[in-house]
């Protein structure tokens, strides 16, 4: 069987860190090699808590929209923008949250493993956007290139901060890569050297890179999951192959999407025979939580790989199943499906 194990992406649809783990450790225990908090409360939504964080600094501040008119997906088109201040070279340690965030989780998943609720052998993941994502979704493109090394710098004392106060062998770092695939599909508004390709790869090599030793280290490669739509549907995932090769060196493990119509076709992970990356998760569960989908996905991943072994998960993360209307899926029966797709790997 190629499916071993589950992975989580970063959100899941809980009152709180504390019911999200407890709820996934009791489903998945035996099939995860790192828990996430679930990114309950101000997090659901990903970067957009970013806005209230970085408009709380002194220089930068609301300035009407932007985006990318002609985006495939309509509701990429406009997004709220910021200004920056020259001024601004710089950011407070931790006025981000992200550090904040992880150490207050971090005591609550030591004390359910103390408990037996999460089983030993479970690390403790934190999901990090990468510092391209919220420079790109929310600054104005004049700003994008000066605000984007305070930013990174930002980011990069975030994740010391981190590492700092959770134990390496207790922690798993992963970097959430979306805005970068919007923008090299061009669905994301940048300027100047910001939608190269060289420039995106350069980036997530610094961050991987800044990254302390210690913790494992890995990427969440997504087509965007806005409203549950794609910023573009992938044909295939030769862009994720490339994007995760050039990172192969810095990183532990990678997860990739697999979108609930093209992925149907086992051409669609073919590219995955030139990945060179050491753990491989892929979201072929289906986020409506149909089994039969789901099947279909996993059989073509397992032909079209070449019979890889990877990990199951969802395509994103599952803090906003809710929005899917009725008849969606409670978090359970997704973590359920999980389970019933792959071999357990304790």
């Amino acid at each position: 069987m190629s499916a071993v194990g589950a992975h989580l992406v970063g959100g899941l649809k809980a009152e709180d860190a504390e019911a999200a783990m407890r709820t996934t450790a009791g489903i998945l225990g035996r099939h995860l090699h790192s828990l996430t908090d679930g990114e309950t409360g101000e997090r659901s939504q990903w970067i957009w808590f970013q806005i209230g964080k970085l408009t709380a600094i002194d220089g930068l501040e609301m300035a009407g929209t932007h985006g990318s008119p002609d985006a495939e997906n309509p509701d990429y088109a406009v997004f709220p923008a910021l200004s920056v201040d020259a001024s601004v070279t710089e950011l407070p340690i931790r006025s981000l949250g992200y550090a904040d965030e992880a150490e207050a989780s971090y005591a609550i998943f030591r004390r359910l493993r103390d408990e037996g609720a999460v089983p030993d052998g479970i690390k403790f993941q934190v999901s990090i956007p990468t510092p391209y994502a919220s420079v790109v979704a929310w600054i104005r493109e004049e700003d994008q290139e000066r605000f984007f090394g305070p930013y990174a710098d930002g980011i990069a004392n975030e994740v010391a901060e981190i590492v700092h106060v959770i134990p390496a062998e207790d922690l798993v770092i992963q970097y959430d890569v979306a805005v970068e695939i919007g923008a090299l599909t061009t669905n994301m508004p940048t300027s100047g050297p910001l939608g190269e390709k060289a420039f995106v790869t350069d980036s997530l090599r610094d961050a991987l890179a800044r990254t302390p030793e210690g913790p494992e280290r890995g990427v969440h490669l997504c087509y965007g999951d806005y409203k549950h739509r794609h910023f573009t549907v992938p044909s295939d995932l030769s862009l994720c192959v490339e994007l995760a090769n050039a990172v192969s060196d810095l990183t532990d493990f990678v997860h990739m999407p697999a979108d609930r119509e093209s992925a149907r076709d086992p051409a669609y992970f073919e590219p995955l025979r030139d990945l060179s990356a050491p753990r491989l998760a892929l979201g072929v569960i289906d986020y409506e939580g149909d089994q039969e989908r789901t099947n279909e996905l996993v059989r073509a991943a397992e032909t079209g790989s070449g019979g890889m072994d990877f990990a199951v998960a969802t395509e994103c993360g599952m803090a906003r199943i809710d929005e899917r209307g009725p008849g969606r899926p409670s978090l359970e029966q997704l973590l359920e499906l999980h389970a019933s797709m792959a071999a357990p790997i304790r």
